[in-house]
């Protein structure tokens, strides 16, 4: 598994955290402390990891029993990443999908990550 591979895969283990402060380690380990999340779903962009987990606390809260899921493994060169991705019920079904297209820094973390949701 590359770098940019682990960084993802702990990115959504993060993500489908139950515990807040489990998701903030984890976020920390591959945000950059300044990291732009930008998804066509928010009024602004995100700028840094507390805001980040805040954005998916507040989408946990509303649907927990879905979750992250990778729908490709992250293609990757030259410090930019794209991956497709799907948030999963627990019964399987498919609630949503998309793409995140991202950059990473020379420590390996995310610096900036775009989100696009598919249309249904």
């Amino acid at each position: 598994m590359s770098e940019i591979e682990q960084v993802i895969e702990d990115y959504v283990l993060g993500w489908n955290s139950s515990k807040p402060e489990d998701r903030l380690l984890l976020m920390k380990k591959v945000l950059a402390e300044n990291c732009l999340y930008l998804d066509s779903h928010l009024p602004k962009p995100v700028d840094n990891i507390e805001t980040h987990c805040q954005l998916i606390e507040s989408f946990r809260e509303k649907f927990p029993e879905i979750s992250l899921q990778l729908s490709t493994a992250a293609d990757s060169h030259h410090g930019h990443f794209k991956l497709t991705w799907k948030m999963v019920k627990k019964n399987g079904d498919v609630f949503l999908g998309g793409n995140f297209f991202g950059e990473v820094n020379q420590q390996n973390k995310i610096t900036k990550l775009v989100g696009f949701v598919d249309k249904k």
